[in-house]
């Protein structure tokens, strides 16, 4: 079994390895993302074409979970497949969790939820070395399989990194990183398998509720993604689905116990330990302002602006043109998301009702007729909006009941009627 280093850095060390030049760190990174990048090409290629070796006695396999981040993309964390033998040299680690920037266009497939992930396997120092710079924990369970069990997860493993297999299309909820190692583990454990620890938080909470802690910290982005996810991200998870979070995963297969070949009940993981422990490291918590603050806010000084419109001490023309355009390019994201692109969460979206691209019709059409229709479209489907909050699956976070309010305020019709009649004289 691989010899684990556990890494605790005191105030005093955790300060060296900050005050390192900011050009030597660039070069650091720029090596490891080298070497990374040469061996997501190469060890897959290894495994092409040649019989798989067989594992020694002395063989594990573990799970490896890292702790969340600071950037959007390691938001929720991470989970890897380590497999060490050091009787035949063996020290793989696979991850799930690589795509290639030089995929014809790249991002364009990305926002379309059509873009290939790929399971790239590295050696468990170079993928330690990521988590170390940018001051993350790891854990590593191993797992307490037989050596029949071992060999087999091995080969299955070593079959997915081949190049014709290690591609597949990453979903947020259903397909990822977590889930991916999960089922594969899942799937060579005999016998029946029981979730033994899954604490009662996990039952009857949704997917949208089991990504809101890790979101807390940042409320503008939590804003976002609570936007473009529909109704389907509202649907509650179980003892599998809620897998689909690292954190989650490492929590649900420490409880989890099979039935071995004798009949007797086993816990799934031998041991756990800390590999980077970087739990003293002090999270700097941004400024920023209440989400919630500012959109009513927002909303009871417009009512003001427009009760001063309406006595002619305003124009708040110009201001309608911005906010339209905005909501109109949201609206438009959103529609994209729901129905262009392959995204599964992002279809069955509420939002639409108020975040559409017909706003963006109500500022640019020239024809006062069917500008006038628009907006009694707009009218109704703000009316629709503000009833289907009594009955809607999908979580409605209230500042979007703001801006709807506002919304309406500023195409309602009593004051475009006071307005008109002002113009008229």
């Amino acid at each position: 079994m691989i010899c684990l280093l556990k890494m605790k850095f005191t105030k005093l060390n955790f300060l060296r390895f900050n005050v390192v030049t900011l050009s030597s760190e660039f070069v650091f990174i720029w090596k490891v993302s080298c070497i990374s990048l040469l061996l997501l090409y190469l060890l897959p290629n290894q495994f092409y074409g040649q019989s798989i070796p067989q594992l020694s006695e002395q063989a594990s396999i573990s799970v490896l979970t890292c702790a969340p981040g600071d950037e959007l993309y390691s938001l929720f964390g991470h989970t890897a497949i380590l497999v060490s033998d050091p009787e035949n040299k063996i020290d793989y680690t696979f991850n799930y969790g690589t795509f290639d920037f030089n995929t014809p266009f790249f991002y364009l497939k990305f926002s379309q939820g059509n873009l290939d992930y790929l399971l790239s396997v590295t050696s468990f120092k170079n993928f330690l070395k990521e988590y170390f710079i940018s001051g993350r924990s790891v854990w590593q369970q191993e797992l307490n399989l037989s050596y029949e069990q071992k060999n087999e997860l091995f080969k299955a493993l070593i079959i997915n990194a081949r190049p014709e297999n290690r591609a597949y299309r990453y979903d947020f909820f259903y397909d990822n990183c977590a889930t991916r190692v999960g089922n594969i583990i899942l799937e060579h454990i005999p016998g029946e398998v029981v979730f033994k620890n899954s604490p009662d938080s996990i039952k009857n909470i949704t997917f949208r509720e089991a990504i809101h802690p890790y979101l807390n910290r940042k409320p503008w982005i939590k804003l976002g993604i609570d936007l473009v996810l529909g109704a389907k991200a509202d649907l509650l998870t179980d003892s599998v689905s809620i897998m689909f979070l690292p954190d989650h995963l490492m929590s649900q297969i420490a409880g989890l116990k099979f039935t071995d070949s004798s009949g007797r009940s086993q816990d799934l993981v031998k041991t756990q330990s800390l590999v980077l422990d970087f739990s003293d490291r002090k999270v700097i918590e941004p400024n920023s302002v209440s989400t919630s603050l500012f959109f009513w806010l927002f909303l009871f000084l417009l009512l003001l602006l427009s009760f001063g419109e309406v006595l002619g001490a305003i124009n708040l023309k110009l201001f309608d043109f911005f906010l339209y355009l905005i909501i109109g390019i949201t609206g438009l994201v959103v529609f994209y998301l729901a129905f262009v692109s392959f995204h599964i969460v992002t279809g069955s979206n509420w939002n639409l009702l108020w975040a559409n691209p017909l706003w963006l019709i109500a500022v640019f059409l020239r024809n006062r007729k069917f500008t006038s229709v628009i907006r009694v479209i707009l009218q109704c489907l703000l009316l629709l909006f503000f009833v289907s909050l009594l009955f809607t699956p999908q979580y409605i976070p209230n500042e979007f009941v703001a801006v709807s309010l506002l919304l309406f305020i500023r195409i309602s019709p009593v004051i475009n009627l006071i307005l008109y009649k002002k113009v008229k004289r």
